[in-house]
């Protein structure tokens, strides 16, 4: 029973936030049982708290279950086994973010019910199918120490893509902008493999109207943006899901905003 004890209290240590099968996996107990009513005496002492069924935090010495701090980003990161941090919260874990945001993206092979804790909200993406197809699901990932815990995010060059592909979930087209183009380089040949994974001509268009904008903030070469030319689609297609108004930009056979063509928030 002592050992028992000095393992919780050593996985605790390392785990602020943590899942029951977590738990169970590292203090090596035989059933849910066990580790949900291990779990549920903590709780009563003040020492956990629950987040949702099956997701805790730890309540360390002279806080209280409202005043313990729970890193967004280890809770988003706990939202699956499988899960990836993504879109603004790649951006904002890498620096990179320009607005500071409460919304929180993970991606996961099967599709979670969004949740909300505080005063932050959490939405997990399901993975491109083409990813899942290919079992290329950690094309483009890194490992980011949070707080003394390894989170897996997606890298920049997955990330740029990811966030061009759907600016909802980077607060919109100004924000993704103000954002992206903090990120120092681009490596082409990694941009141009993830494309290729993706198999989605429109992605290669909306990069190469990007890249082209901010090709000297990016450092990005003519070489890469023929690369880009190459695969965009025969017909014009349209970037927002209105399909009404907007400039067309030939080399690219993509729709843009005229917002966002002229960038207008670098005039405010």
């Amino acid at each position: 029973m002592t050992s028992t004890k000095i393992d919780i209290r050593e996985f605790m240590e390392t785990h602020p936030v943590f899942t029951l099968e977590e738990f169970r996996q590292e203090l090596s107990l035989q059933s849910g049982r066990a580790g949900s009513d291990i779990i549920q005496h903590n709780k009563s002492m003040g020492r956990v708290g629950m987040i949702k069924e099956g997701l805790y935090y730890v309540i360390r010495p002279g806080q209280s279950a409202q005043t313990a701090p729970v890193d967004p980003f280890l809770l988003a990161s706990n939202l699956a086994p499988d899960a990836i941090l993504a879109y603004h919260t790649a951006l904002d874990l890498f620096g990179f973010g320009h607005s500071a945001f409460n919304i929180y993206y993970c991606f996961s092979n099967r599709f979670r019910p969004a949740i909300r804790f505080r005063q932050d909200h959490f939405r997990v993406v399901v993975t491109p199918q083409k990813l899942q197809m290919k079992a290329e699901e950690l094309f483009g990932t890194e490992k980011v120490e949070r707080i003394g815990v390894k989170v897996l995010v997606t890298g920049k060059e997955r990330t740029l893509v990811d966030c061009l592909e759907k600016p909802q979930n980077c607060g919109g087209f100004e924000e993704m902008h103000r954002s992206l183009e903090k990120i120092p380089f681009i490596n082409p040949d990694l941009l141009m493999q993830y494309l290729a994974l993706r198999e989605q001509k429109n992605l290669y268009s909306r990069v190469g109207f990007f890249l082209e904008q901010y090709r000297e903030d990016l450092h990005v070469e003519e070489t890469l943006l023929r690369n880009l030319e190459q695969n965009v689609p025969v017909q014009p297609l349209y970037w927002t899901q209105e399909r009404k108004g907007g400039v067309l930009m030939k080399r690219w056979n993509l729709i843009v905003p005229e917002s966002v063509r002229d960038r207008i928030w670098e005039d405010r």
